[in-house]
């Protein structure tokens, strides 16, 4: 391609560092390799995304991102922002992932996008380019390793070199042909680590996640009780008993988190009302202090049926 479309591409990448990325990278829209779409088959026919019914939905546009514009995507714009994972929660309290101590990252990332500017430069919103964050069927992790910014952990998980796993991943749908640019091979390590820490053996090694034993999943996006032996076994382990809203330990235990820029600040502030949150207050506290607690919370995804449910699940057993 040509010197303009290089430097656009340098303009928009700019710009998105600028606006908190810790990465930003560029890949020719396609449909995604032969093997990553028999993987996606292969995970859905043993029924591992559980009770995701929805993951199957769209699938000819999660298979061909070309297709999330009505004129045709030629440019994925791949982006990585971070979230702070430092010990904020006291961890008396039952466990919630890092990233939803912050405010609903579907909002702050859109946000922080749009306040980038990039959609100057772009064309016009809805038609030339759209905005992704986790609710477009996209592969995003494919497309972050595809785009040379990540590589693939075993446990599925988008790894950015120079930063770890610790990322809320997005993507720019770009009607516009960008310049694309060969990036130097990185690799997971293979070391086991997010496998040996995952506490229910949800991990199956090869990148997949069997949600029906994964904790994240069963106490987010599990609608009603465990009531499947895998879940119930799960949710009974120690880790499943001191959780209320995610996991994330396969991400924590990941030597990469390491060598993280530890300047790259996340572009919101947790939570307090999150970072405080305890079983109590979903049981027995007021409705109105919970309503306020919740608001702009990714813990509503649970609903506040699930949310007590988890509660519950994290209580002192009575004989």
């Amino acid at each position: 391609m040509g010197g303009d479309s290089g430097r656009l591409r340098k303009e928009i990448e700019a710009r998105l560092l600028s606006s908190g990325a810790v990465a930003v990278g560029f890949a020719e829209a396609g449909r995604v390799s032969a093997q990553a779409a028999a993987c996606f088959d292969d995970w859905l026919a043993a029924g591992r995304n559980a009770g995701m019914a929805y993951m199957a939905n769209h699938k000819e546009i999660r298979i061909d991102p070309r297709l999330l514009l009505d004129g045709g995507a030629r440019t994925l714009v791949c982006m990585a922002f971070p979230y702070r994972s430092d010990a904020v929660r006291d961890a008396s309290l039952p466990r919630v992932s890092a990233y939803a101590l912050l405010p609903d990252y579907h909002m702050w990332v859109r946000e922080a996008v749009r306040r980038s500017g990039v959609g100057q430069l772009l064309g016009e919103d809805g038609r030339d380019w759209r905005i992704c964050v986790d609710s477009a069927p996209v592969m995003e992790r494919y497309w972050a390793v595809a785009s040379g910014i990540a590589v693939r952990g075993a446990n599925g998980a988008a790894i950015i070199p120079g930063y770890g796993p610790e990322v809320i991943l997005a993507e720019i749908a770009a009607a516009m042909p960008l310049e694309t640019d060969s990036r130097p091979a990185h690799t997971c390590r293979g070391c086991g680590a997010c496998l040996r820490a995952c506490p229910t053996g949800a991990l199956r090694g090869d990148g997949t996640i069997d949600c029906r034993r994964c904790i994240s999943y069963l106490t987010i996006e599990h609608r009603g009780g465990w009531d499947t032996t895998e879940a119930a076994a799960a949710m009974a382990t120690a880790a499943g008993r001191g959780t209320l809203f995610g996991c994330d330990r396969c991400v924590a235990a990941c030597p990469e988190r390491k060598n993280k820029d530890v300047s790259a600040e996340p572009v919101c502030a947790p939570l307090p009302g999150i970072v405080g949150i305890t079983a109590v207050d979903i049981l027995s506290g007021p409705e109105a202090d919970l309503t306020r607690m919740l608001k702009g919370s990714c813990l509503k995804r649970a609903g506040r049926a699930g949310l007590r449910r988890n509660a519950l699940n994290t209580l002192p057993e009575t004989e």
